[in-house]
Parts: C-alpha cells; structure tokens; sequence
C-alpha cells in the first residue's frame, strides 16, 4: 500500500458535523481537545466532547428503562442512571478513579438523576397533552454538552426532541431558545422570558461543562489517547461497474477527514460511514465509483486526522480488507443495540440527521436538571 504526505487542502468534515450556532448532534457526535494540555501530551491533538443524554418514556417498553440517562466522553460511556437501577454507576473502569477526589461523586449523582427522573416523568405528560396525545407511547428526550476544539474553541448545545421531532433548543451565543413545534412555545417563551435561565446554562456549558470534561479526559488519559489511523483502498466489481473502497481503522478520537480526489478535484461519494472498534477505536469507510475509462490510478483516498502531521493520500493496491475492519463493523453495531439508554436518541437522530450520531442529562456534571418543560 503506497502512501504519500500532502498539503491538506479543502476538507471535508464528514464525522462530528458542526451546525449553526453551537447546536450539535453528536453520535456522532464532534469529538474535541484541551489546549491548557502541555506540548508533547498525548491529549493536545484532535477535539473532545461530553454529552449527556435524557430518555424519558410515557409508559413501560419490555426490556427498555421509563427513563434512563447515559454520559459519553467523545462515543465512550463513562457513567449511567437507569429507573430500574435507581443508581448513577461508572460505565468505564477508569471512572472508579474519581472518588479519590470526589468522594461524594456517585451519591451526589445518584440524587440529582432521581430528581431528574421524576422531572422527566412529568415532561412528557406535560407535552402529551399539549399535543392532545394522551394515550400510546410517548417519549421526551434531552442532549446537551459540551466540546472544545483543538482550535482552542468551545462549543455547548442543549436540546429537546419529542417523539422523535426536534422541540426545543438553546442558543447558547445569542442566549435564547428556539421552539421547533408547537407545543414547545409555550416553554419558549416562559424559558426567554427569564435572562436567568440562558445565563446560567451559558455560563455551565462555557464554564463547569468544561472543567468536568478535562477531569474527565485527565482520569481517562491512557483509555482517550489519540491513536493515528491505518489505511488502505479496496476494489469492488458490480456488474459493469468498479467501486473504490476507501478505509481508515484503529484511530481515536472519532473526529476524522476523508475524501476520494480524482486528478486533484474532489468526488462526489456514494456511501461514507464511521463505525466503533470493540476495543474504543474506530473505522470510517468512503466508496466512490470509478467513471467509465478512467484509470483506478487516478483515484486517491485522502485522509486527516488529529493525530497525524500532515493528509496521508492512499492509491488502490491488490489487497483484501483486514478481518479487523468488518468484524470491527459487526461488532459495534451490536455493541449500538446493546446501549439500551441511547436506543431512543438513535432513532431520533437517524430521522432527523445525515451521517452517524448520537447524545442524557445534567446526571453527570454538578447541575440540577433545570426548570420543567
């Protein structure tokens, strides 16, 4: 596999998609970087995100919680409260850490997700009946978070769906909150009425979010270091037609860029997805179709990521895609069915989004949960 460094040029950001106004949707999720970090720490590259996500049903789902709450540094869950557990538990091993510091950490937490839960319960009544649906099942859901870049910017997003449709959200710059139907202006304009309120989650998502999120990258260090993409290019027949399959495996964080360049334009693509590596790794994979005449020679598979110098350009070689990439494939995607809590937001996201995505609740931060809907 020959590879050769360019000059990055236009990039087009394909994972971790920034909307207007710091509204994020993460799987996702945008995936971001402390710049308080010192030359030389393996966390000075790439970005890095926490997101917290809500899920609250109207009513019992065999095998799903009523309500459930999931905190993610970039894709990894770190901490979970469910109404069958009643308790905030560590999802990552090295989240045991933190009562060291904070010994009150997971009772604090437990408490402020039960308050929570009973918030959320009620919510969706509330929006049930505003929407003059009192029967079926109903579900409200919350994300928000925060990222900082490695610009050295900051990012923080807050938002609400309800059966699956936008509801609310916060802008955090203008400080306002905008109704997506509906049924949500009523909290619209109680929310906007009150400077207080978008004060203080401007001030949490700028201030507090970020603090926690680099206690968090700190604690997690080994487990968040960024690992450098390896690459290669496939060739699939289809009938008359020749696709190339363009892959980067084994890199972290999840942020990453790639295009397909023919004779130095950039191609329009046919398929482009990111999927998780069973061990907290990921994959991208880009196809384009080779026009008819060309020479597969023409064709380059650009890719950049945080953790490397410079664009890496990979050509088309006779060589078949590692075991690791598809079973990588296989695996996360049952790992995704397996996340019970995010199960909700991910049919959300797929209805309301283009590319992967992704998150649950002030659990995980020192936050009360806010106002009722």
């Amino acid at each position: 596999m020959k590879k050769t460094h360019s000059k990055p040029g236009t990039r087009t950001r394909l994972f971790g998609k920034k909307q207007a106004n710091d509204n994020l949707f993460p799987p996702n999720p945008p995936w971001i970087l402390p710049q308080t970090s010192s030359k030389g720490d393996k966390n000075t590259h790439g970005s890095h995100s926490l997101r917290n996500f809500y899920s609250s049903l109207s009513g019992p789902l065999p095998g799903i919680p009523q309500f459930s709450a999931v905190g993610y540094v970039d894709d990894i869950p770190f901490a979970s409260y469910s109404s069958e557990s009643r308790r905030e538990e560590p999802r990552a091993p090295w989240m045991d850490r933190i009562t060291a510091e904070d010994p009150q950490y997971w009772e604090r937490n437990t408490e402020i997700s039960r308050g929570a839960e009973q918030v959320y319960k009620a919510n969706v009544r509330k929006v049930m009946e505003r929407v003059n649906q009192t029967r079926g099942l109903h579900i409200v859901q919350l994300m928000y978070g925060c990222e900082l870049r490695d610009d050295g910017s900051m990012g923080g997003f807050r938002q609400f769906a309800f059966d699956g449709h936008d509801f609310l959200s916060f802008d955090k710059d203008r400080q306002t909150w905008t109704a997506a139907m509906d049924a949500a202006r009523i909290t619209q304009d109680r929310w906007n009425s009150d400077r207080i309120i978008a004060q203080r989650w401007k001030e949490y998502l700028e201030g507090t979010c970020i603090e926690y999120l680099k206690k968090y990258l700190k604690l997690g260090a080994e487990r968040l270091q960024t690992v450098a993409p390896q690459t290669m290019v496939t060739r699939r027949k289809n009938g008359d037609r020749t696709f190339l399959n363009g892959f980067a495996y084994g890199f972290y964080p999840r942020d990453i860029e790639v295009k397909w360049v023919r004779n130095g334009v950039e191609m329009p693509w046919e398929v482009s997805e990111i999927l998780p590596n069973p061990d907290g790794t990921y994959q991208a994979q880009k196809t384009v179709e080779v026009q008819e005449g060309d020479d597969e020679k023409m064709y380059r598979y650009e890719v950049y990521h945080s953790s490397l110098p410079d664009t890496v350009t990979v050509m088309y070689e006779e060589k078949s895609p590692p075991m690791g990439v598809i079973i990588g494939g296989v695996i996360g995607a049952l790992v995704g069915v397996g996340l019970v809590a995010a199960v909700a937001w991910v049919v959300y996201s797929r209805r309301n989004m283009q590319g992967p995505r992704p998150e649950v609740g002030d659990v995980h931060l020192p936050l009360q949960q806010g106002p009722n809907i």
